[in-house]
């Protein structure tokens, strides 16, 4: 368009020419349409991007070509031409109309000597997509690996006639669309360009929008932001086609691309189609439509995982409630093996217990006595969490007997803070670390045991360590600790050692994850439990 038709035409219309696009046939003046009203800018955005002045060239055919996902309204200004779309044919002189339909196949011509003008307004036929939900903590990349997301994106390359890729935050290339520019390959290989692609941080892009984008090769390409509940995840991007005559860029690419590469970069730059304005325009609709089904894709899948999470946790709640329950009937099957009555037995230990005392046997009186208090709570107290302080009272009374057996084989220290005297533990958790350390530590060493019981606060968490100098554990055993600590509870575990197993399952069935079991063997052979748990009371 010259100077002086310019000028008539944004004069005629109050608009300016913001944009010219030139094409082999002819070339598209698009307008800059001016408004405060910014409730509208969206549709008046829109409009800039799809009304034009349209000039056909003397004598030239614009060959067949598609309208995908959008309409053009014709409207004559001077000269004229003639337009075929499938079954349609009309010619569009001054003053008069005409239509193209999405998805037709359209053949415009101009035999004349003439230049011949016409207006064009595009719009696209894609309905606007309302709000979709959000999710957190999902990733682009996630969604390639359980869609078939490269078939989708190869369908919507076809309909489209245009190439497509998929961009996460970083810039990474996601899909591997074979109509992917070789040209743009070179580019981003050669690390050249400027597109979101070469820029490696996409949530710093001054193109946070659905946008058509020029790169410095004048190559154009729509992206569409794809976010979720606010957040980047990535671009939607399409087209890859020029503006521009080749002739126009061969500068340009010689002086950015090494001697060694520019020649192919030049002969694949030539390859690149035209990128149509319009078509761009309707591309842009469809890609926000297609961004948006992304989105719900993305929180389906999303959905889908964190069922079968649900799923997976469940079974394996299921099957430590299992496990703690076949523990507790094993032990309740071994009490009703001993076939005493538990009433008649505490009744004898007492009646013996007050006859020793009246005769002045006060040790056997005291050891009488403990014996009942374990006997009692240990037939009562087997499925319950007690606390810290009264489960040291049932080990107190437990080594009142062991050291009234063996009174010179070792030696004990008890430490208990008064801020975890409350915290719940497993009924006997304490008992059997104890008993482990006198049956098996002390029971074929020469010198004299010492056994120390803690329990103490630590970063608002209740620690309980068991130590005794005894023989100590073999790395074997150590290994079986570590191994069925790290098996899933849904396998068999191989582990001979029951009372440390039933001690780590009643844990984990208790507080899950939140707290810790260690085994370690300290210098001198010392063995060291430590037993970690949030403070519930």
């Amino acid at each position: 368009m010259n100077r002086n038709v310019r000028k008539k035409v944004e004069k005629a219309f109050n608009l300016k020419i913001k944009e010219e696009q030139c094409f082999p046939w002819g070339k598209s003046s698009f307008f800059q349409f001016e408004s405060n009203d910014t409730k509208n800018k969206k549709n008046i955005d829109r409009l800039s991007r799809s009304s034009s002045i349209v000039t056909v060239y003397p004598n030239v055919e614009h060959k067949s070509h598609i309208h995908p996902g959008y309409e053009e309204i014709l409207y004559g200004l001077e000269g004229e031409t003639i337009h075929s779309s499938n079954n349609n044919h009309f010619i569009l002189r001054k003053g008069n109309l005409g239509i193209i339909y999405s998805g037709e196949q359209h053949i415009m011509v101009n035999n004349t000597d003439m230049p011949a003008q016409f207006l064009s307004i595009v719009y696209p036929t894609i309905p606007d997509m309302g709000e979709t939900i959000t999710i957190e903590d999902v990733e682009l990349l996630e969604l390639v690996k359980i869609t078939n997301l490269d078939t989708i994106l190869g369908k919507l390359a076809d309909n489209a006639s245009l190439s497509v890729s998929l961009i996460d935050v970083s810039g990474n290339l996601l899909n591997e669309s074979d109509k992917f520019p070789t040209f743009c390959k070179l580019c981003i290989r050669e690390k050249l360009g400027n597109c979101i692609i070469n820029q490696n941080n996409c949530v710093n892009s001054p193109e946070y929008k659905l946008s058509v984008f020029c790169c410095k090769f004048n190559v154009y390409s729509v992206q569409s932001p794809i976010t979720i509940n606010g957040r980047l995840l990535g671009y939607l991007g399409c087209g890859y086609g020029r503006k521009t005559l080749p002739s126009q860029e061969k500068n340009l690419i010689k002086k950015f691309f090494s001697e060694e590469v520019h020649k192919i970069a030049l002969k694949e730059y030539f390859k690149l189609g035209f990128a149509n304005h319009h078509h761009l325009n309707s591309v842009a609709e469809v890609l926000a439509l297609v961004s948006s089904s992304l989105v719900r894709v993305i929180i389906q899948a999303a959905r889908e995982k964190q069922i079968d999470m649900y799923k997976l946790n469940l079974s394996i709640d299921k099957q430590r409630k299992a496990e703690l329950e076949n523990t507790l009937n094993e032990a309740k099957f071994r009490l009703l093996e001993a076939q005493v009555n538990p009433h008649f037995l505490f009744n004898t230990l007492n009646t013996i217990a007050q006859a020793s005392f009246m005769e002045g046997a006060h040790t056997a009186a005291s050891l009488t006595h403990a014996l009942a208090n374990l006997l009692r709570c240990s037939l009562g107290k087997v499925e319950n969490l007690i606390s810290i302080k009264e489960e040291m009272n049932y080990v107190n009374d437990y080594l009142f007997i062991q050291k009234n057996r063996f009174s010179t084989r070792f030696t004990v220290e008890v430490r208990v803070s008064y801020k975890v005297e409350k915290v719940k533990i497993p009924f006997m958790t304490i008992m059997v670390l104890v008993e482990n350390s006198i049956i098996h530590g002390f029971s074929n060493i020469s010198y004299q045991g010492q056994l120390i019981i803690n329990a103490f606060l630590e970063d608002g968490f209740g620690v309980i360590q068991v130590i005794d100098n005894g023989c100590g554990l073999s790395d074997e055993i150590i290994e079986q600790v570590n191994a069925f600590k790290e098996e899933s509870t849904l396998q068999k575990s191989t582990f001979k050692g029951i009372g440390l197993k039933n001690i780590y399952k009643r844990l984990q069935y208790y507080y899950g994850d939140n707290f810790e079991f260690n085994i370690s063997v300290m210098k001198g052979k010392k063995t060291r439990v430590i037993i970690k748990l949030p403070l519930v009371e």
